[in-house]
């Protein structure tokens, strides 16, 4: 594989244009949508002297480009370019309104680089679709000033006037409503733009702060309003009319006012990571922002990432503790049992004064089916495992679908199942006949459960999906604890102690918190402190040791079979060459689908810089060769 030399393509040269041209900074450079990977370079073109006022930088414009016109973006205007012979001019301007500053320009450019993308692909994210009719809206505006008589419970060290940290929430108070007081605190000092995981979340931080601002305070920055409602507010947060903008992954690249604060809540949620491409994540995005422009930083959370709790250990970050004395028991399951019977006295004496919350591992009914017999596992005849969905309904293929009304062990004969694994309906069914005469309420999937009847109940939930109850659980029991941590994941045990940390801080200020799992654990010890610095350090350490991540960058590469081979080896040459640091790991091929498999490289933070750049001019030269495009992610989500 040859040593590619960067692409240059920098201009589009025209017929000389037949408007009068700006006599002041007459070629502006533009990002153009080309639709091709490798045409990815800003192009100069003339700005007609008609345009000279409102052709400015952040301005959508139309392009001419090859036979077709192309939306572009104003990066910059120049008093002259490389190539001015025959270069062509822009013929309109889409809106008189900038939708990007130089700082959040220079952010798209910075992300499309780290991940190996086309800077359009990132903008398409970054920018909401133009709606002429909100822009009208737009005549008049001003900013809102207000004020109010509030009393602010966040921590003194989050309302200084610069400030990078993490802060981890305590019990007892609604998470929405300990947001709602730290974006109000610094609103003071400048925006606040929050960034929230769902739309769910998005919703109930905006009924909570409109309980005490106008809503002309406050912009809404995600897709789940109308388009122009949308735009409109995009533009009022950039034009600095909105002082608090409230928005999904997307809203991380908005423009924002000098010194203003982002704020990120459970930044490790999948929903904050970019399914297309190039598969940014609004973690490491925040983090590129505020180093570059020296914006304010909050995540707030239960518990950081490996990946920030690493920027903690270098002083990068800081560290706010809400330590706790919580009220913590615990024992591990013996015999496969539902509950212990400490666990039963827990939730009887609870059931007293309030509502129980169940945190169950897994959906479904019967995930697992084994004969009750010889415990071997229930197998189809194609080699699929089987499941149950129900108590009356048969067993059936998790592969081909095929249900089993007489199913029979094929080692014993036996007839009678036994479920391994239990899913929440199971659970459902099982608690509901343990604690007769209290309503029972499943939580889960698409069938999440907002409102939790008043009388003592008992509410089963996978994780995430747990309703909040006026004045918090009598007790929080997490059952089966070990299957929450057994998955195989590399970041598994990050995201479960959040989530583990988030449910349980929906217990009363008396209640109590029961684990199904070993005391020795250390989940239980970081519940009980409320404190999850120990357990972190211990998990930093070992992967340092080893060199996983956080302390390495994780590549995944997805082609066709007969492609990946040829990329594999090109890339082993490529090592052996010295263009890739010899410190990369490349795995094997595997296949994922039917024709598609993935290969990764693990590379250490130091050099991953470079093997990204060398992957994003591959991936060019395969754009030129008409060739297949490699569907790559840096730092996914999930590392296999």
């Amino acid at each position: 594989m040859a040593n590619p030399r960067p692409l240059k393509l920098r201009a589009q040269v025209g017929p000389a244009p037949a408007l009068a041209i700006s006599t002041h900074l007459p070629v502006a450079r533009v990002w153009v949508d080309t639709g091709a990977f490798h045409l990815d370079t800003p192009f100069d073109y003339w700005v007609p002297q008609s345009f000279d006022q409102s052709a400015q930088l952040g301005v959508r414009v139309h392009v001419p480009f090859g036979n077709s016109s192309r939306e572009g973006i104003i990066l910059e205007r120049l008093p002259s370019a490389p190539n001015v012979a025959g270069l062509k001019s822009i013929t309109q301007i889409l809106s008189p309104h900038p939708v990007a500053t130089q700082e959040s320009l220079n952010l798209v450019a910075a992300v499309a680089k780290r991940w190996a993308g086309s800077p359009f692909d990132v903008l398409r994210s970054a920018i909401p679709p133009r709606v002429a009719s909100a822009e009208k809206d737009l005549y008049g505006t001003s900013e809102v000033n207000f004020s109010w008589n509030f009393t602010i419970t966040a921590p003194k060290e989050l309302r200084s006037s610069q400030v990078r940290a993490f802060w981890s929430l305590p019990p007892y108070i609604r998470q929405e409503v300990a947001l709602s007081e730290l974006a109000l605190s610094r609103s003071q000092l400048g925006q606040v733009l929050v960034i929230l995981p769902d739309e769910k979340s998005l919703q109930r931080m905006m009924e909570s702060l409109l309980e005490i601002v106008p809503v002309s305070y406050l912009a809404r920055l995600d897709g789940h309003n109308s388009r122009s409602e949308r735009y409109r507010d995009f533009l009022r947060m950039t034009k600095g009319f909105a002082r608090i903008g409230l928005g999904l992954r997307g809203s991380i690249f908005t423009p924002l006012s000098e010194g203003a604060t982002i704020i990120i809540s459970e930044e490790n949620s999948s929903h904050l990571f970019e399914p297309r491409s190039p598969g940014w994540n609004v973690r490491d995005v925040a983090v590129m922002r505020s180093g570059q422009s020296a914006m304010n930083l909050i995540f707030v959370g239960y518990s950081p990432s490996l990946d920030l709790s690493r920027l903690i250990d270098r002083g990068w970050l800081s560290l706010i503790l809400s330590n706790r004395a919580m009220k913590v028991k615990a024992t591990p399951q013996q015999r496969g049992e539902l509950l212990s019977s400490q666990a039963f006295s827990v939730v009887r004496k609870a059931l007293k004064t309030g509502s129980v919350l169940f945190l169950v591992p897994s959906k479904g009914y019967g995930n697992a089916v084994l004969c009750a017999l010889c415990k071997n596992v229930a197998v189809c005849h194609c080699g699929g495992r089987l499941m149950q969905s129900g108590a009356s309904l048969p067993p059936k293929c998790v592969v081909c679908a095929d249900e089993f009304p007489d199913w029979r062990c094929h080692e014993c004969q036996g007839s009678r199942i036994y479920i391994a694994s239990r899913g929440i309906d199971r659970f459902t069914e099982e608690i509901g006949r343990s604690f007769s005469g209290h309503a029972v309420v499943n939580s889960s999937g698409d069938h999440i459960i907002q409102i939790v009847p008043e009388a003592a109940s008992l509410v089963v939930a996978t994780m995430g999906a747990q309703p909040p109850v006026e004045g918090g659980y009598s007790a929080v029991i997490v059952t089966e604890g070990l299957r929450f941590f057994g998955h195989s994941d590399l970041r598994s045990t990050e995201r479960v102690r959040d989530q583990i940390f988030s449910a349980c801080s929906l217990v009363s200020t008396h209640g109590e918190i029961f684990l199904m799992i070993d005391d020795t654990h250390p989940i239980v010890n970081a519940l009980t402190r409320w404190n999850p610095a120990t357990m972190i350090r211990r998990e930093l350490a070992e992967r340092e040791e080893i060199q996983l991540p956080p302390y390495r960058r994780f590549i995944a590469i997805e082609l066709e079979n007969k492609e990946i081979m040829a990329v594999h080896d090109g890339l082993i040459q490529a090592q052996k060459d010295e263009r890739i640091s010899a410190n990369a790991r490349l795995s094997t091929p595997r296949e994922i689908a039917k024709g598609r498999s993935q290969m990764t490289i693990s590379i250490p933070l130091e050099d991953g810089e470079s093997c990204v750049s060398f992957l994003h001019e591959l991936q060019r030269r395969r754009g030129i060769s008409r060739k297949d495009l490699m569907i790559m992610r840096v730092d996914p989500y999930s590392l296999f």
